[in-house]
């Protein structure tokens, strides 16, 4: 079994390729009280350098990754990343939105647009109703992974506009500095996320992935 292994920052890996959480993961299943301590440890404060564990993949292609551990932290950044993005859209600043959606979509080698993070299990509502920038096109019933999936969205979609608001809401800012304020807020968000630290740990084929799998799992990691 080879094992190639690295430290790298969140921002380095969404750039660095294509990932899928395959069929025999476990659906995403993080609560309320999850999110919140994501928000509150690696968000909030914006700490500097912030490590966040190991992602653990296996090569599916050239720059295509499966991945073994690490998709519930790796999900809830990309459902982060689009209520950023929705955010500063929201905000006027279309380029700064633009920006964050290609960590979250972008030209593949065929020049076809596609997802860095896509889900088997969830497919297609996490791609239509959280990823995708804008209205979303399908008619998709939620179940429940995707309804876990809604409520992650829904909880940093709060979590993200209660903080604004506070910022909206200071008498002792004028109207302009309020502004330039939550701007700047939702960039030191955005960099916090992607500033995260990570060892990323690539293995060679889907058969030591379940391997890996087995292991972690055996051993009461959290996935």
């Amino acid at each position: 079994m080879k094992i190639e292994s690295h430290d790298q920052d969140l921002r380095t890996m969404l750039s660095s390729g294509y990932f899928k959480i395959p069929r025999f993961q476990r659906p995403y299943s993080w609560d309320r009280e999850n999110i919140q301590d994501f928000w509150d440890d690696v968000v909030r404060d914006t700490p500097a350098d912030y490590f966040i564990g190991s992602m653990v993949v296996y090569k599916d292609g050239s720059q295509r990754y499966g991945v073994v551990d690490g998709q519930q932290r790796l999900t809830t950044i990309t459902i982060l990343l689009c209520v950023l993005r929705n955010a500063l859209d929201q905000n006027g600043h279309k380029d700064l939105a633009g920006g964050i959606h290609g960590l979250i979509e972008r030209k593949n080698i065929d020049n076809q647009s596609e997802f860095v993070l896509s889900t088997e299990s969830s497919y297609p509502y996490f791609q239509d109703r959280i990823q995708r920038w804008g209205a979303a096109k399908l008619k998709t019933k939620p179940l429940k992974e995707e309804s876990n999936l809604q409520a992650a969205f829904e909880q940093l979609t709060q979590l993200v506009t209660d903080v604004l608001k506070s910022i909206r809401q200071d008498p002792s800012l004028s109207a302009k500095k309020r502004a330039e304020s939550a701007t700047q807020k939702l960039i030191s968000f955005r960099d916090a996320l992607l500033n995260l630290k990570v060892i990323f740990i690539k293995l060679e084929d889907e058969d030591d992935a379940y391997v890996i799998f087995e292991t972690l799992n055996t051993r009461g990691k959290d996935l």
